[in-house]
């Protein structure tokens, strides 16, 4: 049986990037929307680009301690 893993991994990629063009056309309605800024360093986390999720966090810990620590947690994998 073939492994198809490869393949559906890098749709999920292409999904993910997709979402993230999304969340940065809905921040710039609402660049300060925590629950966006969120999902945008989760999808960033995902598909480990650190230094982008990283910008995030330092954005939303300003605007929510509690998701900002949830993100970093996510980032660093604890």
């Amino acid at each position: 049986m073939k492994d198809y893993r490869g393949i559906f991994s890098k749709m999920g990629e292409q999904l993910v990037e997709k979402y993230i063009e999304d969340l940065k056309k809905e921040l710039e309605q609402k660049p300060n929307d925590p629950e966006l800024l969120f999902k945008l360093g989760v999808s960033y986390a995902r598909l480990k680009k650190t230094s982008q999720a990283r910008e995030v966090y330092n954005k939303l810990k300003q605007l929510d301690s509690q998701k900002a620590k949830e993100l970093l947690d996510m980032i660093y994998e604890v």
